[in-house]
């Protein structure tokens, strides 16, 4: 079923998130990726395994970041082996949740993506950059836009990406101008062993959910 989500990064059957990221250049360059993805998955049966596939533009207009939620690695692994699935889809790198924060009467639906991607030199590395960010979130009192963070490990070791969800861009633009995320941001650029390699604003642009029978 085609629609425009937000990937729900804690559903049971989606533990397993390809996150690939491609350089598009301009908007209209993005959206033919997402059509010739769509396009592919169109082309094949549903493959085994695969719950979702979200699609996000950068509102600048240079990146697509593609999140391929599947049940398990063996899962991913045979839709990468199959040959058919784009590689972003099957190939990319391969992360699970290792935390989330939401309040739990959160019901709003996001508006907009904020990412930050790092470097880590191992396991330990990971967990502890994790760790000290959670440390510093405002258990309540923070900016009315924050809807959820989720913090996601590479299953190799090597990475960390952090996935904020907010109700719209310019709520992102208000808490970083009044100060909210100085301290996260002291953490991000000061932890031995992590190097914040990059980050971007998304607006979700397509999404397909796996067909019910």
């Amino acid at each position: 079923m085609a629609t425009t989500f937000f990937p729900d990064l804690t559903r049971p059957d989606g533990g397993t998130l390809v996150i690939g990221s491609r350089h598009a250049g301009d908007a209209g360059r993005q959206r033919r990726l997402v059509e010739a993805d769509t396009a592919a998955l169109d082309a094949m049966p549903w493959p085994a395994g695969l719950a979702a596939v979200g699609w996000f533009a950068s509102t600048d207009g240079q990146t697509l970041l593609t999140y391929a939620q599947w049940a398990d690695g063996e899962a991913a692994d045979a839709g990468a082996r199959d040959g058919r699935l784009p590689a972003p889809l099957a190939t990319a790198p391969r992360y699970r949740l290792h935390r989330s924060l939401a309040r739990e009467d959160e019901t709003r639906a996001p508006g907009c993506l904020i990412t930050a991607a790092f470097d880590a030199d191992g396991p330990e590395r990971q967990r502890h950059l994790i760790d000290r960010l959670v440390a510093v979130q405002p258990v309540e009192g923070g900016h009315p836009g924050a809807i959820s963070a989720h913090f996601l490990l590479s299953e190799d070791g090597t990475r960390v990406l952090l996935h904020t969800e907010w109700t719209d861009i310019e709520a992102h633009r208000e808490a970083a101008e009044a100060g909210d995320h100085d301290a996260g941001h002291e953490i991000m650029s000061g932890t031995p062993g992590v190097r914040l390699t990059h980050g971007g604003r998304y607006l979700p642009h397509h999404g397909l959910i796996r067909p019910t029978a």
